[in-house]
């Protein structure tokens, strides 16, 4: 310590005694700064300010260590150089040793950096119990310096790996304050990066993103169409194919056979949330569904469901991020699979245990911390609150399936309890709490978040039971905020419901250049340059951000490449979405050639149950043979006609005369789509039949066929909504049937458990084993909730 009373003063340093052996060596970028208390220095200057050149490393002249060795003879020494935008990262980080009495000189061979105008400091420790500064009177440091094109390499790749890896760790919090120690050290480096480097390209790119400024992002040149092809055509499936490039970057780069992509998987699972569009919009269907049927089966190879819920307790949010979105959307993509309703099943059970009556006579949900090993009831966790909707997903699904009455009645009772609170305003609109408490019934605020989630329920309710009491909401919604609110119900609301034309028509109405009010112009008009705009301008922000949500790595929830708009125009609907229920996609696509998805541009515009039109356009030069599957239809005879169009649907040639066709959910239609040609499928229906949710259902998966020899072990699910008769269970080679064998009578889950018969073939003496199918179907082949569970190949 210095005893003077000022800087200047010329009195004795004194060294405390006994501190650790560690010395802390400051290097100041200037001496320009001179004390106010001392001379200015004249015909002098030292530093780095505002040199050229880059820093290669150090070579530090250690002077001849008046220490003693270790047992070994040596003095252990350990040398760290900080990083000078950051002092708690090294830049390096070496131990050495040097034998008492010898001089030796050091080079660190630094990663090259472009100084700032900020000190250098280096910390340098010794194992010696009389190491300390005065050990290394006499030393040298010399920074070494090289061009700076040279150096600037390796300074800015390792700033940009340090901004992308800290922004991963940032990106769900996107703080922009200093006082948290993460951001402060991501600005610096940021700074840093873009201060050598101000064109580059990816530190801008982040910047713009980190500053909530996205008109900043670098300009991209997106494809042109060719001449003589639609904008909207060609703009949709470049869209699409962003979509599907993401998807499988992350299926290629970061999926591993375990199953999960290393975001932690209750991470994964909302990210897979995206998987189910893509496929049922044609891209890489097979691929995706194994990807995602892999993540489904991790959450329970990793042991995260118990009891039909997470097994861990978490927050409302969050149980239903422990895997009971994936449970859901395996459904969407493996439709009457038994390993994917009875999860759903059992889920269903397990919120029972969570969604109890109140003292009021409300059905709430009693917490908002629970799992399968314990709920949590006590204050502050026995509050309802909007977030908790999600784990509905996966009733509402079982309900739509087979019209399961305690999935319908979870959904619908809890609907009714949020509604008995609801309140009108002055002018009559209604408004509902965010938050009620389940033994008092007294309601709060929150802090909103998710306040819109429960309308997703909302919806689900009124399709459940077409009881127009569960619009209340909805509409509330549309007169405090607008309709174009609506654009998180997946289905098309505008012709499905009495207002919904008016609700269009003033959406379209609005000047704005939004995604989903450029979409409703087209619905509500026809004129397709809304939607080449639209999609132009979504290629753009999918360019723009491709890089952070891919290579960037940020936390697997985090990253989306959005395909909503695009399953409204390729599907009637959406599909699914993260954290939107009921599937509103009227069709889904798969091509027989690979690729086809993104050479054929889809519009289904204005799908109701009872009536739809494809309008397509094939890219390509040859024709795109495809099948067409029906979701949110009514069963029953549907005409089916199909034509040639000129004129994207204005005017049409007739193709044949119309078809009918029995259609349903689930069903298959086959479809070609002619080179270059716009084609126009019109389909309406003629006749009900019985919903497909009031029938029986038989389903086998490829978990429930065991073969060993000849024999042939089969599990068979009863899935339906009413008991199954009975049926048969076929071995096939093609058309030709080689064993049979009956299927007890079934009766139907309405408990929420599995109902199950075990049935056995035996391929004939003498016959091949591969290339077998295994068939199932009830007596006299009777309808059921869905045929395409009936049918596995034999492993």
């Amino acid at each position: 310590m210095n005893r003077a009373g000022a800087a200047g003063g010329s009195a004795t340093v004194e060294r405390a005694k006994g501190m650790a052996g560690i010395v802390h060596v400051l290097i100041p970028a200037s001496f320009g700064d001179a004390p106010p208390d001392q001379p200015i220095a004249r015909a002098w200057d030292y530093g780095w300010q505002n040199i050229h050149d880059g820093l290669d490393g150090i070579a530090i002249d250690l002077p001849a260590l008046k220490l003693a060795g270790n047992a070994r003879g040596v003095i252990p020494l350990n040398i760290k150089v900080k990083d000078p935008i950051w002092p708690g990262r090294d830049m390096i980080d070496v131990s050495v040793s040097v034998r008492p009495g010898e001089k030796r000189t050091l080079w660190l061979d630094l990663r090259d950096r472009i100084l700032p105008h900020d000190s250098l400091y280096l910390a340098i420790a010794s194992a010696a119990p009389d190491f300390d500064a005065t050990a290394l009177d006499g030393a040298g440091i010399r920074l070494v310096f090289k061009p700076r094109e040279a150096a600037k390499a390796e300074h800015v790749a390792d700033r940009f790996n340090q901004v992308a890896d800290n922004w991963g760790f940032l990106v769900e919090e996107h703080t922009a304050s200093k006082r948290a120690g993460l951001y402060q050290r991501l600005f610096a480096d940021i700074t840093d990066l873009l201060r050598v480097d101000p064109d580059h390209e990816q530190g801008r790119a982040y910047w713009a993103d980190i500053n909530y400024r996205p008109e900043n992002l670098p300009p991209v040149t997106p494809p042109q169409a060719p001449a003589g092809v639609p904008g909207w055509a060609f703009n949709q499936v470049e869209d699409l194919k962003l979509v599907r490039r993401f998807i499988e970057w992350w299926i290629d780069e970061r999926q591993v056979s375990y199953g999960d992509f290393g975001g932690g998987i209750s991470d994964d699972v909302d990210l897979v949330q995206q998987w189910p569009g893509l496929a049922l919009m044609g891209a890489i269907p097979d691929k995706v569904n194994a990807s995602l049927r892999a993540l489904s089966d991790a959450v329970y190879k990793n042991g995260m469901i118990e009891n039909g819920l997470g097994r861990i307790a978490t927050d409302e949010l969050h149980a239903y991020e422990e895997g009971l979105n994936t449970n859901a959307a395996r459904l969407y993509l493996n439709w009457g699979e038994p390993k994917a309703i009875e999860r759903l099943m059992d889920n269903t059970r397990g919120l029972q245990r969570v969604l109890l009556v109140n003292p009021a006579g409300h059905r709430h949900f009693a917490s908002s911390w629970y799992g399968g090993r314990k709920i949590y009831r006590d204050e502050p966790w026995s509050w309802q609150k909007p977030y908790a909707f999600t784990v509905l997903h996966g009733p509402s699904l079982l309900g739509l399936y087979n019209g399961s009455p305690q999935a319908r009645a979870l959904v619908t009772e809890t609907v009714d309890g949020w509604l008995a609170h609801g309140k009108p305003d002055a002018k009559g609109v209604m408004s509902y709490p965010n938050e009620i408490n389940w033994y008092s019934d007294k309601e709060r605020v929150g802090d909103g978040g998710g306040a819109t989630i429960p309308l997703q329920s909302v919806w689900t309710a009124w399709r459940f039971t077409g009881d127009t009491k569960y619009l209340a909401p909805i509409a509330a919604r549309v007169a405090r905020s607008g309709p174009a609110t609506l654009n998180d119900i997946p289905e098309n609301v505008y012709d499905t419901l009495a207002q919904g034309g008016a609700w269009r028509d003033a959406v379209a109405a609005d000047k704005g250049s939004d995604p989903y009010t450029l979409f409703v112009k087209w619905q509500a008009t026809g004129d397709t340059a809304p939607l080449a705009k639209l999609h132009g301008d979504a290629i753009l922000d999918k360019l723009q951000h491709e890089w952070m949500y891919t290579k960037g790595h940020w936390w697997s929830d985090r990253v989306e490449q959005p395909s909503q708009l695009l399953q409204r125009a390729r599907l009637g609907g959406i599909a699914l979405s993260r954290n939107l229920h009921m599937p509103g996609h009227a069709v889904s696509w798969q091509f027989a050639e690979a690729g086809a998805a993104e050479q054929v541009a889809i519009l289904v515009p204005n799908a109701t149950p009872t009536k739809l039109r494809v309008i397509a356009y094939n890219l390509s030069a040859v024709a795109q043979a495809a099948t067409m599957s029906t979701w949110n239809i009514v069963a029953g005879e549907w005409r089916v006609a199909m034509s040639t169009s000129t004129d994207e649907g204005k005017t049409l040639t007739p193709l044949a005369p119309p078809t009918t066709a029995l259609l349903e959910r689930s069903s298959a239609l086959p479809v070609s789509f002619a080179p270059g040609t716009t084609t126009v499928i019109d389909l309406e229906l003629v006749r009900e039949t019985m919903p497909v949710e009031q029938r029986p259902d038989l389903g086998i998966g490829s978990d429930d066929v065991k073969r060993s020899g000849r024999r042939v072990d089969v599990t068979v699910h009863s899935l339906g909504a009413v008991a199954a008769p009975g049926g048969e269970a076929q071995l096939l080679r093609g058309d030709q049937v080689i064993a049979r064998a009956a299927i007890p009578a079934l009766p139907a889950p309405t408990d929420l458990l599995p109902k199950t018969a075990q049935v056995r073939l035996t391929v004939p003496a003498g016959a091949s084993a591969s290339g077998l199918t295994v068939r199932v179907s009830l007596r006299d082949d009777a309808l059921e909730v869905t045929r395409v569970n009936n049918r596995v190949d034999l492993p």
